[in-house]
């Protein structure tokens, strides 16, 4: 409803905390006229002003500093050397700012005096309260109930030993397992003591002998003969302890079972390990680091973008080393030696290896044929073939190498010595091949440098060694069967890098300008010719 008289609604006058003791219920508005400081600033306005200027040559004025004048200082620091009679006495009013009232001056800080306050005594300092301790969880005990409990050092601990020792003897696991894990409870709950659970658990299983090293194939050996107390108390440790492993007295229980210390090792896990003081707190960041280097490190390095400074070694080696040298056995092994020693320094792949041996061969095939094919039967790639009983196998003079290429050689050309002893077995070997033809007929064309399976137990002995892919284990099964000889050895690696550098050749990916080399070709059939790959 609107005021009646057309007057105005009256409000009270607005009270300021500098005109009563606080009693408004609205707080009032800053005024920093108000404050001490400006009350300094202006009485040092003021008596800058009644200052005379000096205007002459001598004089200089009072506002710069000058030495005769008075030095006219900044708000803070005036505020720390001003008289004590300016401080006590009250700034004058100015038309800005409204009066100053007897209350404001009782409330200033700095015109009440400071009160000491009492000391206090320690008496009245009130001690926090100690921490509660807590409940042990409930658990339902059937052997160590609070009668045994009560008893334990009478009774109580031979009777928990004698069901224990009955329960290990009749291999009882249920009961003893109950009992294994009602002892590290009450030790852990402090039920009873933590050193004498694990004295009462080191009863009921037994020590081991000391003609019996605790050592992994022993252990195997208990597993799979009886049944082992000692990590079937693990294994129930492990269980127990899976939530919390932080209680205090679980070291000292398992220290006082008498388990050893590398058996724990081996069956618990090193969480558990850690608490107990069995393995360094950097543990598991040592086997991150492991399994790191097993897992992501690069063993070695197959393309030569990966490791330019190894690969060209190697082509600079075997390039220098066929040019300048004499293809003599010692040379050769000694080049192969050296090959090995960039694998081994540079990680370099093995395959990879043999894939850059076959281009520089390649490449020099005409010049420097002698000194790679003995370099390759100096190799550990070359393909061996094992002895079997009930095979026959070739007579050395009718192998595919000549001689000069057979280990031990001095030479590394034939001689006309070796030319006539050559026809001579050639000779030989067409006189026993027609003679095995009238009596096998055309099966007798297998047998011509391949060993002869003469009895058919030999034959599974054949096939099982060292053949693990099923589809190429059942093509040479066909083979033995069909010729009754063994398949032709060869290097299956260097047959491959062969066939992929073919298929390109015969692929779609093949541009107009890549031509076939021909050396290609013809380094493919000197290594079928000399037995180091097979058709």
């Amino acid at each position: 409803m609107a005021p009646g008289g057309g007057g105005k609604r009256k409000r009270g006058d607005r009270t300021y905390s500098q005109d009563s003791s606080n009693d408004g219920s609205r707080p009032s508005p800053h005024r920093p006229g108000n404050l001490s400081l400006a009350h300094q600033m202006h009485q040092q306005q003021g008596q800058g002003r009644d200052q005379p200027e000096h205007r002459g040559r001598g004089g200089r004025r009072a506002s710069r500093g000058g030495r005769g004048g008075a030095q006219l200082r900044s708000p803070i620091s005036a505020s720390n050397t001003t008289p004590i009679s300016a401080k006590s006495s009250p700034a004058a009013p100015n038309a800005m700012s409204p009066p100053v009232s007897a209350s404001y001056r009782q409330n200033d800080p700095k015109q009440t005096p400071p009160t000491r306050q009492s000391p206090v005594t320690t008496n009245s300092v009130q001690q926090p309260p100690e921490p509660l301790r807590q409940a042990s969880p409930p658990y339902d005990y059937e052997f160590l109930r609070e009668n045994n409990v009560g008893s334990w050092k009478s009774s109580g601990r031979s009777v928990v030993i004698n069901l224990g020792v009955y329960a290990r003897r009749t291999e009882d696991s249920m009961t003893l397992g109950s009992i294994l894990q009602e002892l590290v409870r009450s030790g852990l709950n402090a039920r009873i003591d933590p050193t004498d659970a694990g004295a009462t658990i080191k009863d009921i299983l037994g020590e081991t002998t000391a003609s019996e090293p605790n050592t992994i194939a022993n252990r195997t050996a208990m597993h799979s003969a009886t049944f082992d107390p000692q990590s079937f108390f693990l294994d129930c440790l492990s269980i127990l302890t899976d939530a919390d492993i932080s209680n205090p007295s679980l070291r000292s229980i398992v220290l006082s079972t008498g388990v050893s210390p590398i058996l724990m090792r081996q069956e618990l896990e090193s969480s558990l390990l850690q608490s107990l003081g069995l393995i360094r707190d950097t543990f598991g960041r040592m086997g991150i680091r492991k399994q790191t280097n097993l897992l992501y490190r690069q063993s070695n390095y197959n393309l030569l973008r990966e490791e330019t400074e190894g690969y060209s070694k190697l082509v600079t080696e075997l390039f220098s080393t066929s040019g300048n040298e004499p293809p003599t056995s010692e040379v050769v092994e000694d080049t192969f030696e050296r090959v090995k020693a960039m694998i081994g320094a540079f990680d370099l792949d093995v395959g990879r290896v043999l894939d850059v041996t076959l281009d520089v061969f390649a490449a020099v095939l005409v010049k420097q044929y002698r000194f790679f094919v003995r370099y390759l039967r100096a190799s550990s790639w070359w393909p061996e073939n094992k002895e079997l009983n009930g095979v026959q196998l070739p007579n050395q003079a009718y192998d595919t190498l000549p001689k000069w290429a057979l280990p031990g050689s001095s030479g590394w050309t034939t001689s006309e010595e070796d030319k006539d002893e050559m026809f001579d077995y050639k000779e030989q070997r067409d006189k026993a091949f027609w003679e095995r033809v009238r009596e096998v007929g055309m099966s007798a064309f297998f047998e011509i440098g391949a060993g002869r399976v003469t009895q058919d137990a030999s034959k599974e002995a054949a096939l099982n060694q060292g053949h693990e892919d099923s589809a190429e284990l059942d093509q040479h099964r066909k083979w033995i069967e069909a010729t009754g000889t063994l398949p032709p050895i060869g290097n299956r690696v260097a047959a491959q890098l062969l066939g992929f550098k073919l298929r390109f050749y015969a692929s779609s990916a093949r541009e107009l300008n890549d031509i076939l080399p021909v050396n290609l070709i013809y380094l493919a059939a000197l290594l079928i010719k000399i037995g180091f790959i097979s058709l």
